[in-house]
């Protein structure tokens, strides 16, 4: 008897103990999509941040040109992953582009009121609704998993 003819009995009736509503599935407006959006906003907005730390320290700027192409490289960040959460980046690029690049500009700009301030992350993620006011991100779920289970 091989291994696939003596499995298949046992493997057949697991699609029936997980229907398609049991599943976990990021839909719009999810709980889990909401999780996803205030996590990857908390990391692009981040890493932009520390883009633009690096800008001020050194006195300097970005061109039109690389500010657009930093910002069309955010979603391959390390800690975006492939999958739901790089779609999840994508959507939250489309939407926040142009208030990203707005805001980054004014930061790194002279003559500016905001020029040289960094970017508070969670206000920031807050304003654009893209966090809840106290949501965890995927992260902080993971570390407050990982402590209980210390």
């Amino acid at each position: 008897m091989s291994l696939a003819s003596f499995l298949l009995p046992v493997l057949l009736p697991l699609p029936l103990l997980f229907s398609p509503g049991s599943q976990a599935q990021v839909t719009s407006g999810g709980e889990m999509e909401s999780m996803l959006f205030c996590t990857v906003c908390n990391t692009v907005v981040g890493s932009l941040n520390d883009d633009l730390k690096y800008l001020i320290d050194a006195n300097k700027y970005w061109r039109q040109a690389d500010l657009d192409q930093r910002l069309a490289l955010a979603c391959g960040h390390p800690q975006i992953s492939k999958g739901e959460m790089k779609a999840v980046c994508g959507r939250f690029m489309m939407e926040h582009f142009r208030k990203l690049k707005h805001e980054l500009y004014r930061r790194y700009t002279p003559g500016y009121e905001e020029h040289e301030e960094l970017i508070a992350v969670r206000d920031f993620c807050e304003s654009l609704k893209a966090c809840r006011p106290q949501q965890l991100t995927l992260y902080e779920h993971y570390t407050r998993a990982a402590k209980k289970m210390v």
